[in-house]
């Protein structure tokens, strides 16, 4: 106090002011969360592993040890003892108990571990010795109290069987001390203490019950939420393969629309401008009318190229299989190829992905036989049933080999035609065919049924 007036009297400025503050007041700041610094040590200490499955388990144990031991000691340091006993007989009893306190520390540190039954047994006989030489220490015969942290200790270890084995026999020595006791007549502080050990049992044994219940939903917990995080990474890699799977299809439709839409006109004007070249010296008129039909269908492949691109973003106009065939007949009408061809049934009812993959097949199959087949006649037939819609193409043409052509399907130089279109059919579950012949020409022939959802489900 003299040296803070002092302090005081000396310091005329803030900033002499504030450091003889610190001066006079900083130690004691100091030694208060010093205190606390060590109050958080010794708990820390005693239950270093708050958050594991065991750490109320220890700190039951702990108050009952604390209780108890402090009890029992307070009570031996205020009672003589009348028998021949260690004049420190209390620092003795204060030494076990810290022991035991250090036993149920050591204890949940091997919670982590694999369980041992050997080091159970162990430490349930070093419990037995150390509370035994409690109570041997003890004048006042309430050390027997502590007989109930064993089986307590015993129910997460060896099990509840146990447990109760182990707590039975402490009942009966116990029961025992006191029929010893009144022998000669009745005391009522033995039967007193026998009805405040069964009742601390069975205390006990209902916190030991609570207590294995709630580390067991731990523990079961902890397995749902590491099978949970599992599942999630299993689902994170699904969607990414899903992802993959979905970007790798679009690529695919990309390509076969680019194929089907671009590889049909610019083989229709690659035909033109040939037909233009061969008939400029000979008929003018002719060269002029296939350079004609050349820029008609450059227009129409410019058209067709945008109509992809607006579908693609979001066009849901309604596709007309019958419209598209006639534009497409009418297209390729005039030249070297003669076309007829027929359309039976109604479009109503069949799913957009079939009317599609069906022009698809018809375009890339006319334009095959413009650029291969050397024929003078096309037969096309569209049939749209009630149950699935049918498609043939037949050509006069010089027709090939369709094993050969199947092997080599898809390789450099042979084209992507034939597998587009079974690409397509494969994906609405239809079926194609194609029959050639070196004389009587090619036949393309398609089934497609009309409700995928019920061939799906099938």
């Amino acid at each position: 106090m003299t040296l803070c007036m002092r302090c005081g009297r000396q310091a005329l400025s803030s900033g002499i002011l504030l450091r003889h503050f610190r001066a006079c007041y900083t130690p004691g700041i100091v030694n208060v969360y010093g205190r606390r610094s060590l109050l958080d040590r010794a708990r820390r200490w005693l239950n270093p592993y708050p958050d594991t499955p065991g750490a109320l388990r220890l700190s039951f144990v702990a108050a009952y040890i604390g209780v108890v031991g402090s009890l029992v000691t307070y009570l031996n340091f205020a009672t003589p003892c009348s028998t021949t006993l260690p004049p420190a007989r209390q620092w003795f009893m204060i030494g076990l108990l810290a022991t035991m306190l250090f036993i149920e520390r050591f204890e949940l540190a091997q919670d982590p571990l694999p369980g041992s039954r050997r080091r159970a047994v162990a430490l349930l006989i070093l419990r037995v010795v150390l509370v035994q030489g409690v109570v041997m220490l003890d004048c006042t015969g309430m050390a027997v109290l502590l007989w109930a942290v064993v089986p307590f200790a015993v129910y997460f270890t060896l099990g509840a069987g146990v447990s109760h084995v182990i707590g039975l026999g402490y009942w009966c020595l116990v029961a025992l001390r006191a029929w010893r006791v009144v022998e000669a007549g009745l005391s009522l502080d033995s039967i007193t203490m026998v009805v405040i050990f069964t009742l601390l049992l069975i205390f006990v044994h209902l916190i030991a019950g609570h207590i294995d219940r709630d580390q067991r939903s731990r523990q079961e917990m902890r397995r749902l939420l590491g099978q949970l995080e599992a599942s999630h990474r299993q689902l994170q890699t699904y969607a990414d393969r899903v992802a993959e799977l979905a970007a790798a299809a679009e690529r695919n439709r990309l390509a076969r629309d680019m194929h089907d839409n671009l590889g049909h006109y610019l083989t229709a004007i690659s035909i033109q401008l040939e037909k233009a070249q061969a008939y400029r010296d000979r008929n003018s008129d002719e060269a002029d009318r296939a350079i004609s039909d050349a820029k008609e269908s450059a227009r129409a492949a410019l058209r067709a190229v945008r109509q992809s691109v607006s579908a693609l973003r979001e066009s849901e106009d309604r596709f007309s299989l019958r419209q598209s065939l006639e534009g497409l007949v009418n297209r390729m009408d005039g030249g070297p190829i003669e076309i007829a061809w027929r359309f039976d049934g109604d479009e109503t009812g069949y799913p957009g992905a079939v009317l599609v993959a069906l022009y698809r097949a018809a375009q890339e199959g006319l334009t095959n036989v413009q650029k291969h087949a050397q024929a003078r006649h096309v037969q096309l037939q569209i049939d749209l049933g009630e149950g699935a819609a049918r498609l043939r193409l037949r050509d006069d043409g010089v027709g090939f080999d369709a094993d050969s052509l199947a092997e080599h399907a898809g390789s450099p130089g042979q084209g992507y035609g034939l597998q587009g279109i079974q690409e397509r059919i494969d994906l609405v579950k239809g079926e194609m065919r194609i029959s050639s012949d070196v004389h009587s020409g090619t036949e393309l022939s398609i089934v497609i049924p009309k409700r995928l959802e019920e061939v799906a489900a099938t």
